[in-house]
């Protein structure tokens, strides 16, 4: 073990609100969407639609379009795309292992449980390299 210590991850309250609301909101698929801040800090969300077509209820997937909407968007306004929320309905909020195998280094995933489309913890996560698991980070929500 290396010894270094997993970075902190800030949300902002508006983005945490608006994370678990649209979780609810997707009951009883998964609910997902864009993390748009700068470096650990989570200024705000974008909810985009669930692509998944085969098991929305299991899975997600965000559109080719959507990812370079955000991204643009986000970089014209001096921010960057720092990853996706997603949902897991009646579900731990810890990540599976297809969300491993879709995950990019150097993205957070945060994970919500959705118990009976009620929102409840809220995780957050990274892959520190390619080859590696998902490493849980601390989670703060901070007052707007």
């Amino acid at each position: 073990m290396s010894g270094q210590q997993a970075p902190a991850v800030r949300l902002a309250q508006a983005a945490h609100d608006a994370i678990r609301r649209e979780a609810a909101r997707a009951y009883p698929h998964e609910g997902c969407g864009a993390l748009i801040g700068r470096a650990g800090e989570i200024n705000e969300t974008l909810a985009l639609p669930n692509q998944e077509h085969g098991s929305p209820r299991t899975r997600f997937t965000v559109s080719p379009a959507d990812y370079l909407a955000t991204e643009t968007s986000a970089d014209a306004r001096g921010l960057s795309l720092l990853g996706f929320w997603h949902s897991h309905p009646d579900h731990p909020a810890r990540p599976s292992e297809t969300d491993r195998a879709y995950a990019w280094p150097g993205l957070l995933t945060l994970v919500i449980a959705v118990e009976r489309g009620a929102p409840g913890e809220l995780t957050a996560w990274d892959v520190p390299a390619s080859d590696a698991p998902f490493r849980r980070l601390d989670l703060t929500i901070a007052p707007d």
